[in-house]
């Protein structure tokens, strides 16, 4: 069951395949201040392991993942 995590910014890379959503969810993550919560959106299989990598790579913080009904949701505190 899911956490109730406020979203400052949703961020929908369905249809994209990789590296496309990681580039796009570090570039997200890097215009949002300090603190905030973006909420990634991905159908991408490989997301699972490449998102996660990029928050321990680069010190933001993966909140929670979850997958419903083959669709990936992140939530990466900046």
């Amino acid at each position: 069951m899911a956490r109730n995590i406020r979203v400052d910014k949703i961020l929908d890379v369905k249809g994209l395949s990789c590296p496309g959503p990681t580039v796009l969810t570090m570039k997200a993550l890097e215009g949002m201040k300090k603190g905030r919560v973006l909420q990634v959106i991905a159908n991408d299989t490989s997301a699972v392991i490449a998102i996660p990598s990029l928050c321990r790579n680069t010190g933001y913080e993966l909140l929670e993942f979850r997958e419903e009904e083959g669709t990936l949701y992140f939530f990466i505190k900046s």
